[in-house]
């Protein structure tokens, strides 16, 4: 699945000068946005994408909000629709508690409504209705087109425990034996 870059941020609502909205643009930077002070109950920011796509799946990094929506749209104008229904990040407690912050959720094409449509640009919603006394945002988002029918899968890993390289089934490696 080829990953859609994004391009500039179109808008924003609130932005911490320190963790600005515009760390989302470099999803590997280690970068991330929040809120510009404790207590808003929500946040949005508009992405512009690379190119105008269906989305496949979408993987979000949180960074203390509850509750994500993803609405897609065109730079040429018109409402956003909905791509992605508000979904959780966090339970009203582990807000409330501050237990498991930076969560990465993984949304495919299941969780999605408009994925038959193109987007360009994207509105992500946040909101943190359970806990006023910390900032919330983003560690990042990344975006993903449907694979192209001749594209091959992607490599399985090469995955290490220790000194130990594990393998996946398959050439060079033994056949697998049940349990016992």
């Amino acid at each position: 699945m080829p990953e859609i870059p994004f391009t500039r941020v179109v808008s924003v609502s609130s932005e911490d000068p320190r963790h600005p909205a515009q760390n989302l643009l470099d999803p590997d930077g280690g970068g991330k946005w929040r809120g510009a002070a404790a207590g808003e109950k929500q946040l949005s920011v508009v992405l512009e994408l690379g190119e105008s796509r269906p989305i496949h799946s979408l993987h979000i990094g949180n960074d203390g909000a509850a509750f994500v929506e993803v609405l897609g749209g065109s730079s040429a104008g018109g409402d956003f629709q909905v791509l992605l229904p508000s979904s959780a990040l966090m339970s009203p407690s582990e807000s409330r508690a501050g237990t498991g912050p930076r969560r990465v959720r993984l949304f495919g094409p299941e969780h999605l409504v408009g994925a038959k449509h193109t987007w360009d640009r994207l509105k992500v919603v946040l909101s943190q209705p359970y806990c006023q006394v910390r900032p919330f945002g983003l560690s990042f988002i990344r975006v993903f087109s449907a694979p192209e029918e001749n594209e091959a899968p992607p490599e399985a890993p090469v995955r290490r425990l220790g000194p130990f390289v594990l393998r996946g089934e398959g050439a060079g490696s033994p056949p697998s034996r049940p349990p016992g």
